[in-house]
């Protein structure tokens, strides 16, 4: 076992914890909140990317098949159990659509046209529980309702659950310290 790798990763995983830590300290009630967990949602998701074989070539996973196996894998098991009222079992990538593309990527609740995301699948608010069904006619289709300090908790549960898996995982642990340290998260710098 590389003693040095795994401070690393425990270096990294007390980063991001504090950067959770600022994101619900200095929480205004606003979709800036879910602006900021969403880009570490997607962060913490790519690290996790890896080639697969297709037909006759090698290629990066998509976005959506790394965003949607990490919330499958490390997320608590609520999230990829959740089902629409409409018999729709896919919040993960609900979650992929909505928050990373849509919020993350293009500020904004609506899913890319033509994609997968169903525009009003999560509302996002400020109040207390997670994974609601909404009860109230939301803007199109079913809609589960994500509340901010829930779902910083349950991401903070899926960084937990990433790191202990890479302990274990040595090409996982691999393949993040190197992406980690290409790319380092906004001021954290491994030497």
């Amino acid at each position: 076992m590389n003693l040095e790798n795994n401070d690393e990763l425990e270096q990294f995983k007390n980063y991001m914890h504090e950067r959770f830590d600022e994101l619900e300290r200095d929480s205004r009630g606003t979709a800036w909140d879910f602006v900021g967990l969403s880009v570490s949602l997607d962060y913490l998701a790519s690290l996790t990317k890896i080639k697969v074989k297709t037909k006759e070539k090698v290629r990066w996973q998509s976005g959506r098949e790394y965003f949607t196996l990490f919330i499958n894998n490390f997320f608590p098991g609520a999230y990829s159990q959740f089902t629409y009222r409409n018999g729709s079992n896919d919040l993960p990538e609900q979650m992929y659509c909505i928050l990373r593309c849509g919020l993350a990527h293009a500020f904004s609740l609506y899913g890319e046209p033509g994609g997968h995301g169903r525009t009003g699948s999560i509302m996002i608010g400020h109040g207390e529980g997670n994974l609601i069904p909404a009860q109230k006619a939301p803007p199109r289709d079913d809609s589960v309702i994500l509340n901010f300090i829930p779902f910083i908790n349950d991401v903070r549960t899926a960084l937990d659950s990433l790191i202990e898996a890479a302990r274990s995982d040595s090409q996982l642990k691999d393949r993040m310290l190197k992406r980690i340290r290409a790319k380092p998260p906004l001021q954290l710098i491994l030497e």
